[in-house]
């Protein structure tokens, strides 16, 4: 009885190759877009996939709200989708269907939204400080709440609760959850800012919190009298810390920016009149 070797080695070293090349060499694509799950599409309304609804908050996640905001700031006509998960091209929510197509990325469905319905621009240099504003309240801000918002149990609780697994279950699945999911989140916020000690934190906090108190000023919201895009990512990241449960950064906005605090219920207001607690 004969063993071929050689051939079995070259085969070996093929697919050793092969799996080489396509995690060491080959560049990273993004998925193609998939078909619209919507299919009896109404025209020119948006179809936002989005996470559950929360019972205090119209979503634990800042980019959904921002969305959403986005849209009743500017009467676009849309409607939830939450009934089943599902995910965006990113593998990542929220995104939106938009006469068939598929539009992943706040900030990419903000651009989109704008040119389709031909939205009003601020001047120049207004826009110039908008984007500076939104990237401050949603690749700095984001990643320094987020770490206040999975430090105690009450995060948890509420995405507990939206997941709707069975009271047996609660005690085993909690803590993988909150070890799973917090150093995750974790080592991604480190990533994208660097790692503190807490004193360090709250002095970088404080600054971004600042500075967004100093922009709102005297004024009713960020660019005046109307709620606009930059004011649909800074209440985004705010509203789904304080909104959803009670955490420190109630008690920091209180005592040292209560003009942050009540610039969020006056876009509470104006936005979610009716329906922000459901």
């Amino acid at each position: 009885m004969s063993c071929n070797c050689p051939v079995t080695t070259t085969l070996i070293v093929g697919v050793i190759g092969y799996f080489i090349y396509k995690k060491v060499f080959k560049l990273p694509t993004i998925r193609p877009k998939p078909e619209a799950y919507k299919k009896d599409y109404k025209k020119d309304v948006v179809y936002l996939y989005q996470f559950k609804r929360t019972r205090k908050c119209p979503n634990l996640s800042p980019f959904c709200m921002k969305v959403e905001v986005f849209c009743r700031a500017y009467k676009i006509p849309y409607e939830i989708c939450d009934e089943k998960r599902r995910w965006s091209r990113n593998g990542a929510l929220p995104f939106i269907e938009l006469n068939g197509e598929h539009i992943a990325d706040s900030d990419l469905i903000e651009m989109r939204l704008r040119k389709h319905f031909d939205l009003p621009s601020l001047s120049p240099a207004q826009e110039a400080q908008s984007v500076a504003i939104t990237r401050l309240a949603d690749n700095h801000l984001f990643n320094l709440l987020i770490r206040y918002k999975i430090q105690g149990d009450e995060f948890y609780n509420v995405l507990v609760r939206i997941l709707k697994l069975p009271n047996f279950l609660i005690p085993v699945v909690m803590p993988l959850i909150r070890g799973v999911f917090g150093r995750k989140v974790y080592k991604k916020s480190t990533m994208a800012i660097g790692n503190f000690d807490p004193d360090d934190m709250k002095d970088v906090l404080y600054r971004d919190l600042q500075t967004i108190q100093d922009y709102v000023g005297d004024q009713k919201f960020l660019f005046g009298d109307k709620v606009t895009a930059a004011d649909a990512a800074v209440f985004g990241q705010i509203a789904s810390v304080i909104y959803p449960f009670r955490c420190c950064i109630n008690d920091v906005l209180e005592k040292d920016f209560p003009k942050v605090l009540e610039y969020c219920e006056r876009i509470r207001a104006e936005i979610y009149p009716n329906d922000f607690t459901i």
